[in-house]
């Protein structure tokens, strides 16, 4: 007798087939790769929205065990591909309007932020005393991350290799937890910026084919995506591990982890140029020759005290966040619950 699960209990009964299950997976893609340019909207999240977050959960843990690799492999390219496309296609405008209109951007993300937290209750469902435990875990850690940025004012102390390579492991792991964004990762590592801005350098560099701009962008590049697969694929493993051996404390510590990161999105504070005898990625300033020629990506930043109209229009983008969040998390819980009952078999 046969010990191969039928469809009714195996994840892979849930592989997309036809046209229908391709276009849901391209369509995903895309909305992952718009939500990872964006600190505040989770990746993992828009995987729920189009109904395929256990899918690709699966498909990874699939991978890792060998087990079907040609079709798990698939499906991930399916969703992956689409996913660094819109990435790269938007990365420039992305990483201009942080830089340039700072405090319209946080508070848009601080309400993203905030509309995330009640896919992760639902998911949730009741607050038991493992979950709470995870809550209080989860805040601490982004605590600990928002602090680490803030001792230093904001400032971007490096970007070396091995930096580089963390924070694509983190962003690539958080990217994948409904809830949790990858970018806002990067942002509180300080790397959001660099990193996007390589980018676009990137692809500009392949436009004009000036290979030299385009090996200085992947040395930035290269070593963040190493981090983000192997981020994706761990945290893949260990999610479907979690979930199903220990709910409740993983669910609580998800909620944390959302909650915490609101400590790090403070959005009045601008760039300011640097100054002669501070430290820029790693590098002591020592002349005013040097400070000049910091590019602003790399400036530290500090508070300014707003005007009334900027706590005025910060509160209403924070409002829209949270409805654009939520919406997105009503459909995708939606969309999810109805998986399991309706394989898609288009």
């Amino acid at each position: 007798m046969s010990t191969e699960p039928t469809s009714s209990e195996s994840p892979r009964a849930d592989l997309p087939v036809g046209a229908g299950g391709v276009i849901r997976c391209l369509f995903g893609g895309v909305l992952m790769g718009l939500a990872n340019l964006v600190p505040g909207i989770s990746g993992g999240t828009m995987l729920l929205a189009v109904g395929i977050y256990r899918l690709i959960i699966e498909a990874i843990a699939g991978l890792a065990s060998m087990r079907s690799p040609v079709r798990n492999a698939l499906v991930l390219g399916l969703v992956i591909v689409p996913a660094l496309l819109a990435i790269v296609a938007l990365s420039g405008f992305a990483g201009r309007f942080v830089l340039e209109h700072r405090w319209i951007a946080y508070s848009l993300f601080v309400g993203l932020t905030l509309g995330g937290v009640p896919v992760l209750l639902r998911s949730l469902g009741r607050l038991d005393i493992l979950s709470l435990f995870g809550s209080f875990l989860g805040i601490g850690i982004m605590a600990l991350l928002a602090w680490s940025d803030g001792a230093s004012g904001g400032e971007v102390s490096g970007s070396g290799f091995v930096l580089l390579l963390i924070a694509g492991l983190a962003a690539g792991g958080a990217m994948l937890l409904p809830g949790l964004s990858g970018s806002y990762i990067l942002l509180i590592l300080g790397q959001y910026v660099v990193v996007l801005t390589a980018v676009d350098d990137a692809r500009a560099a392949v436009s004009a084919r000036d290979w030299g701009e385009l090996a200085s962008a992947g040395g930035t590049i290269l070593p963040v995506g190493i981090g983000v697969i192997v981020g994706i694929g761990l945290v893949g493993i260990v999610v479907r591990w979690c979930l199903h051996k220990h709910r409740s404390l993983t669910m609580g510590v998800l909620l944390g982890l959302l909650l915490g990161a609101l400590l790090g999105l403070w959005p009045f504070k601008t760039p300011v140029p640097p100054e002669v005898g501070s430290t820029v990625r790693g590098v002591l300033i020592e002349t005013v020759e040097q400070a000049e020629a910091v590019k602003t990506k790399y400036w530290p930043t500090v508070g300014f005290t707003p005007s009334g109209a900027q706590v005025a229009g910060g509160c209403g983008l924070i409002l829209a966040g949270m409805f654009i969040s939520s919406a997105i998390g009503l459909f995708g819980s939606a969309r999810e619950d109805e998986e399991p009952a309706k394989p898609s078999m288009s």
